[in-house]
């Protein structure tokens, strides 16, 4: 597989000089920008000319990365050549289903199931529930196949997003990438970094992503009690502490508070909070999350030797709790591969990936950092059409 990587910023391109390839021969752009450049019709116009037979797949974002850098307001281009690897595009709109399971199921029946080997998920990140969405596809391709990616971004300000293929760039839009055959080799790992405090409780009362009750006692009232002096700053506050779901495993799935009500002390989480779950409150440590960035990007690649990409898909909370040392992290992504790797990816509002709960499966994850390894097999062809 030829990877490579051409930004816009600061209104100029970068990168369509080092290109490995002459332009036509590119199948797949993955596009990662600021909302507003997504309908910058200069933009689509640019890719177009320049990489006329690839599909394109696009997804504004709470920022960018690229190499062992962070960037903001920019337009990051992956360009895919894959040389033994067929790959299908699939997307479809909220509007057009019933709700975000019913989205997932359609989304799933269809790709074609023969010789489906990973599957990338890119969805909106604000008009999708995004933990009933990958259970409808999941229902379709059960629980093992590899599958990540991210909810599509808009900064800081947690409002409509975009995703879209081919210039049909619209909020609401989810898109799945199918990969086919063999020769491409996927190795994924997700990491957190927050420790725990306060004993295991349990969610009583809940509707989806909204959280009433814990223990018997309402849900807001028990966080603000745990937060001390940062419940005057909620909501913001929140991201510096979120809910761990329990598993039979040491590794939780995180979720993240959007919004708190004051008047029925409800709190809403970027993903589903089960009844009968059990849970724990969690506070951020900058330098675990960090570290937690370099062992995701060791994993990852531990298995694959100097992959052709490493895709990266970061919580925008992480980045916010971060701030300045964000470059850190970036920078720790980097120290398991070598220069030819390219590494891209985008701060998000919900992470997609494969992880071991025990079962290997998929599950919607917040405040954590996916890192998805690909490399091509050149001795495996695919057959599939």
């Amino acid at each position: 597989m030829i990877t490579d990587q051409v930004i816009f910023r600061n209104n100029q391109w970068e990168g369509f000089d080092r290109l490995k390839a002459p332009g036509g021969d590119y199948q797949l752009l993955l596009v990662f920008a600021e909302k507003s450049l997504l309908t910058d019709a200069s933009i689509h116009n640019k890719l177009r000319d320049h990489f006329p037979a690839a599909k394109i797949v696009a997804s504004s974002t709470a920022g960018e990365i690229t190499g062992s850098e962070s960037l903001e307001n920019a337009a990051l281009v992956i360009a895919l050549k894959m040389e033994h690897t067929a790959f299908k595009v699939v997307y479809q709109n909220i509007a057009d289903a019933k709700d975000s399971y019913d989205l997932g199921i359609s989304l799933a029946k269809a790709l074609s199931k023969q010789d489906l080997s990973y599957v990338m998920i890119i969805s909106d990140g604000h008009e999708v529930n995004g933990s009933d969405l990958l259970n409808g596809i999941k229902s379709e391709f059960g629980e093992t196949l590899p599958m990540s990616g991210g909810m599509a971004g808009d900064g800081n300000l947690f409002s409509s997003t975009l995703v879209g293929m081919d210039g049909d760039i619209k909020n609401g839009h989810v898109a799945l990438i199918g990969f086919y055959g063999d020769a491409l080799r996927v190795s994924i790992d997700v990491q957190r970094g927050f420790n725990y405090f306060g004993p295991e409780r349990k969610v009583t009362r809940s509707d989806k992503n909204i959280l009433y009750d814990i223990d018997g006692i309402n849900a807001l009232e028990l966080y603000k009690k745990y937060l001390g002096q940062y419940a005057a700053e909620l909501p913001s506050s929140a991201l510096l502490f979120p809910v761990a779901i329990l598993n039979d495993n040491d590794e939780p799935l995180v979720r993240t508070i959007l919004s708190i009500n004051e008047a029925d002390g409800s709190m809403v989480f970027a993903g589903n909070m089960p009844e009968g779950v059990a849970i724990r409150f969690m506070r951020s440590n900058l330098d675990q999350l960090i570290q937690k960035a370099e062992d995701a990007s060791k994993k990852a690649t531990g298995h694959l030797e100097d992959p052709d990409l490493m895709l990266v898909m970061n919580c925008v909370g992480r980045k916010i709790i971060l701030g300045q040392r964000r470059a850190e992290e970036i920078e720790a992504l980097s120290k398991s591969v070598s220069k030819e790797t390219v590494i891209a990816g985008f701060y998000t509002y919900g992470e997609f990936s494969s992880w071991e709960k025990p079962e290997k499966t998929c599950d919607l994850h917040n405040q954590t950092v996916v890192v998805t390894a690909l490399k091509e097999d050149k001795r495996v062809s695919s057959t599939h059409q």
